[in-house]
């Protein structure tokens, strides 16, 4: 592999959260590794803990989810598509403070974690770099480098980077990719496994092929690989096609009631996979259809049902990790944001800022992080839409440093140039 440009970066100055991050390692059971000299190694030694990105491919309208309830600009932007203000009706937003509410989409299942203080929220977030193609910023958010990186050369993410220094540890600690295509930022030195999950169960080649493919590769380089696929994908099946008591006692109480919708399912089966196996505490899904063109909604309508489906998947699987929810973080990303300005057909068309998610059993929740403004149109990136205050690497830093605790070294291995947020996760 190409190793990214090493840039200088300032050591680990002493931080006045550190004790909170210690505290948080110490849920997990966390050890410190050293040497007969003493010497503290930089590695990964909080075995136990759990990373997972959702990516929300297409690009999803933030300004309709984290919606400026008290900017007369959004509203004047958007005559049919704007969330109305709280107070005037079931479709209306959600108040969380005083200038910013919820969509009425996630208040079932988003905001009862937020008002837990598991979930905070950071707007104006997303790539500095990003351009419009959906395809290219995806890309470009996967890999993780920075600008001024020749990005074209590399084919490792940002994640894969970090299972690889997770692997450099022997700790047990691997990744997983839960999509049918390994995802970009999952790519790296260290072979990580993908498999894709279709109504919460993992999608299985039949032993025929299995067969064949193990006839093909006999006697080649490639033998062993194609094994240990194979058993990756016995192992994941027999995690999750094979219901446990506890699963059978739930189908029973429905009474044929339908299930719930496929991302509930999907991010169960997820937790129930990452909960019970070190080898796949660092993962990756993503969840399309976020492109809303067209006759998008508001407070109800397509996007505020994508909406709802996502936040219900998220409490599933905080429900399913159970205690080990508490030592976990999620990360919801998506590639850009959306048009400030409703377009001709009710919708929105590919745009710049975004809000970030971040979830987890310990952190310092409720409330929003990072730079952030009351939202006009003098401060639109290109006059047209939402821009990018916080760096969408530094949010993804922050967490990994509060995860791993690893060094100045590998993070700039991991995330290049990644700047210091300081928003103070846990």
């Amino acid at each position: 592999m190409h190793s990214p440009t090493n840039k200088s970066i300032n050591p680990e100055s002493a931080n006045p959260h550190s004790s909170k991050r210690r505290r948080f390692l110490q849920t997990a059971g966390a050890l410190t590794l050293t040497s007969a000299s003493a010497k503290v190694w930089a590695v990964p030694a909080a075995r136990g803990v759990k990373l997972l990105t959702v990516m929300m491919r297409g690009g999803y309208d933030a300004a309709n989810f984290l919606v400026p309830i008290t900017s007369d600009d959004y509203y004047a932007a958007r005559p049919t598509i704007a969330v109305a203000r709280p107070g005037s009706g079931a479709d209306a937003a959600v108040a969380i403070d005083g200038h910013w509410g919820l969509n009425p989409g996630v208040q079932a299942h988003f905001l009862p974690m937020y008002q837990a203080k598991q979930a905070l929220l950071i707007p104006y977030s997303g790539n500095l770099s990003a351009p419009r193609s959906h395809f290219e910023a995806q890309d470009l958010m996967e890999q993780g480098l920075a600008p001024d990186i020749l990005h074209a050369t590399h084919q490792s993410g940002w994640m894969g980077r970090l299972i690889e220094r997770l692997s450099a540890d022997r700790s047990g600690d691997a990744g997983i990719s839960f999509t049918r295509n390994l995802a970009l930022s999952m790519k790296g030195p260290v072979l990580v496994p993908n498999i894709a999950l279709v109504n919460g169960k993992a999608v299985r080649n039949n032993p025929a092929h299995d067969a064949a493919m193990r006839v093909l590769y006999r006697g080649s380089p490639l033998e062993q690989l194609v094994d240990e696929g194979i058993a990756t994908q016995d192992t994941v099946a027999a995690t999750l096609n094979q219901p446990d008591k506890l699963q059978q006692e739930m189908a029973a109480a429905s009474r044929g009631a339908p299930d719930p919708a496929a991302f509930e399912k999907q991010m169960s089966a997820i937790a129930r996979l990452m909960r019970t196996h070190q080898a796949y505490s660092v993962g990756f899904v993503d969840v399309g259809g976020w492109d809303t063109h067209v006759a998008q909604g508001n407070g109800r309508g397509q996007l505020a049902r994508k909406l709802g489906d996502l936040s219900a998947g998220l409490a599933a699987y905080t429900r399913e990790m159970g205690p080990a929810w508490n030592h976990t973080i999620v990360l919801v990303i998506s590639e850009f944001g959306r048009t400030f300005k409703e377009n001709g057909n009710q919708g929105t068309d590919h745009g710049h800022g975004t809000v970030m998610w971040v979830l987890g059993g310990s952190l310092r929740g409720g409330r929003l992080a990072g730079r952030q403004e009351p939202l006009t149109n003098r401060m639109l990136n290109q006059q047209r839409d939402l821009p990018v205050y916080n760096d969408y690497r530094g949010v993804a830093a922050e967490a990994i440093e509060t995860l791993y605790g690893l060094s100045a070294k590998d993070m700039n291995y991991i995330l290049p140039g990644a700047p210091k947020l300081g928003l103070r996760l846990v």
